[in-house]
């Protein structure tokens, strides 16, 4: 039985803020505590300068020892209730119950301009298909994504891998708003330089020998002179040795600053990117695609958290104290740039395929919360057969209850579909509702009908068209130069192609010759074509294509005064108006 998300969401939801709740109080308890133990150690400190009575000196230890504790669970309860805080706000987004302003998904508008048809089905931006699906947080999963509803697949064997994986992943709802979580928590930081890390030719600023040398011949010599003072050989050398080796490891902090560069701020992501391939590495998975990408997140887990590690001992740097010391008896920055340049030189180039796995988990995980937040979906099905066929055929992006649902069996022959109809009645939508189902079941996700039968095509679409000054070019040419291109992709590829009221841009007389000579080519394509139309006229072409084109339409009434539309396509011309009625009912006429 699928589980209602909308129930699992908010009961999850009601938990973590228990335990917010719960959380909140015990940090305010530990603050408390580390207070009081602070001020009591000072006490007992005073106490024991005063009188010099040994238990007041042990007590004020015991005392600054639980302050220390009392810190470090205090920082430790904090980051707990950070991420419990994250966790609510991602589970708060799945639920719909985020404010507009706190929408913590890109939705995707700077990828708008790389696809002709993307504002045809609404792809990208505000209330978009991408931000429906996206649960990316980091710019390779947004590409990865973007990519994959930019360039469908088509080739059967692929789609079926992809449906696996993510019918699979989709049973791990706990496990992905967890990742989500962790992925989430680290969004803000910087993003590495991939096109940086590509590079294989990095310049290493540490591979003399010496080097090598010094950085374990100089704690044992500062040991020696340090052991020779303890002996009673004064600390005259100690002190001149110290100051030689800070000198010597000093002079190198120019190269130790451009070795920190390159991590400076990713400390964070690394160990996000760690941990969330870790436990991925870990699920028990069966599909192919998710197997492959284990045996990788596997070797990348290690590798991060490795880079983690080195990249928080360059973080420590910035302490003084403990850079200092570090230094004199240990020559940290001598081990610490070695460690990272011998990391470095074997898993440098290496980096950006690894942030990829995360990017195609986040991909793969993004349709996965969809097909669990949309349990009553169906799985398309694969056909050998020219065809689209749907029951109950809807738009994602509609609400659902005002989505009305509509059955659709396109075929070769007739292979045009003319789809007739008021304004305002559906025949965009309907245009717009078969396209993006196409590239959910392309893109190996479930679609919004009861039952979806289909063989891949190339998905061509011409319904919003614009003019573009930086192109001089006018809204008609920018059209005519859609559909010459849909027309030559159409040539080579078995297609569906989706035209909305074409050459707008041209008179009545020169519009209707225009569109029944290209009716007639796309009747010569071995293709699906579904065009909308207000040019009735088009529809006597039912009888004059050889049965290559029959029609449809949506029909609106006028019902006591106001106008109605029941959005079904049925088959037929339409024979309803409402422009007239609807200028005389706004006192335009």
């Amino acid at each position: 039985m699928k589980q209602n998300p909308g129930k699992w969401y908010s009961s999850q939801i009601q938990q973590v803020n228990t335990a917010i709740q719960s959380k909140s109080h015990f940090l305010a308890r530990l603050s408390w505590f580390r207070l009081i133990s602070f001020l009591l150690s000072l006490l007992s400190f005073g106490f024991y300068t005063g009188n010099g009575k040994l238990y007041l000196l042990l007590l004020s230890i015991i005392l600054f020892i639980s302050f220390i504790y009392f810190t470090i669970k205090h920082i430790n309860t904090g980051k707990q209730l950070m991420r419990m805080r994250s966790k609510s706000k991602v589970l708060q987004h799945e639920l719909g119950t985020n404010e507009k302003q706190d929408v913590i998904y890109s939705n995707g508008l700077h990828f708008r301009s790389r696809l002709p048809f993307a504002d045809d089905l609404d792809l990208f931006g505000e209330h978009s298909l991408f931000q429906q699906l996206n649960r990316c947080s980091t710019p390779v999963g947004e590409e990865l994504l973007a990519h994959g509803l930019m360039n469908s697949l088509r080739e059967p064997s692929k789609i079926r891998m992809m449906q696996d994986a993510v019918r699979e992943l989709s049973a791990f709802p706990e496990f992905r708003i967890e990742m989500q979580t962790a992925l989430q928590l680290t969004v803000s930081e910087k993003f590495p330089d991939l096109k940086g890390m590509r590079n294989t030719s990095l310049v290493q600023l540490f591979k003399e020998k010496s080097i090598k040398i010094l950085a374990y011949g100089l704690p044992l010599i500062v040991f020696l002179s340090l052991i020779a003072g303890l002996s009673g050989f004064g600390y005259s050398a100690f002190s001149f040795i110290a100051v030689i080796a800070l000198m010597i490891l000093f002079s190198q902090s120019s190269k130790m600053v451009l070795l920190g560069s390159e991590l400076d701020g990713l400390r964070k992501k690394f160990s996000s990117w760690a941990v969330v391939l870790q436990d991925f590495s870990k699920l028990t998975l069966q599909s192919e695609l998710l197997h492959e990408m284990q045996s990788e997140a596997g070797i990348a887990s290690d590798r991060f958290k490795e880079l983690a590690k080195i990249s928080a001992q360059f973080d420590r740097r910035s302490n003084l104290l403990l850079y200092v010391l570090s230094n004199l008896f240990l020559a940290h920055d001598f081990h610490l740039a070695l460690r990272y340049e011998r990391w470095r030189a074997i898993n440098y180039s290496q980096i950006p395929h690894w942030i990829t796995t995360v990017g195609r988990y986040e991909m793969l995980m993004s349709l996965s919360a969809f097909t669990f937040n949309h349990p009553d979906y169906c799985w398309p099905e694969l056909t050998e057969e020219k065809e689209l066929k749907a029951e109950a055929l809807g738009h994602p992006l509609l609400p659902i209850n005002e989505c009305i649902k509509n059955d659709t069996h396109l075929k070769l022959d007739p292979r045009i579909v003319l789809v007739t109809g008021s304004n305002m009645s559906g025949k965009s939508t309907w245009l717009r509702t078969l396209g993006v189902n196409v590239l959910l079941a392309q893109f190996g996700a479930p679609v919004m009908a009861k039952s979806f039968v289909w063989k891949p095509l190339l998905l061509l679409s011409s319904l919003r068209q614009s003019d573009s000054l930086a192109e001089h070019t006018s809204l008609f040419m920018n059209e005519l130069q859609q559909l010459k291109n849909i027309l030559e992709q159409a040539r080579h590829h078995f297609s569906l192609i989706l035209l909305d009221e074409i050459l707008r841009g041209t008179n009545s007389d020169d519009k209707y010759t225009g569109s029944y000579e290209l009716l007639k080519r796309l009747a010569k394509l071995d293709s699906l074509t579904v065009i909308a139309s207000h040019d009735l006229k088009l529809s006597e072409l039912e009888n004059e294509l050889d049965r290559k084109l029959v029609n449809y339409c949506f029909e609106s009434k006028i019902i006591d005064g106001k106008l109605s539309f029941d959005y079904t396509i049925r088959k037929g011309v339409a024979v309803n108006r409402n422009a007239t009625w609807l200028m005389k009912d706004m006192g335009i006429i």
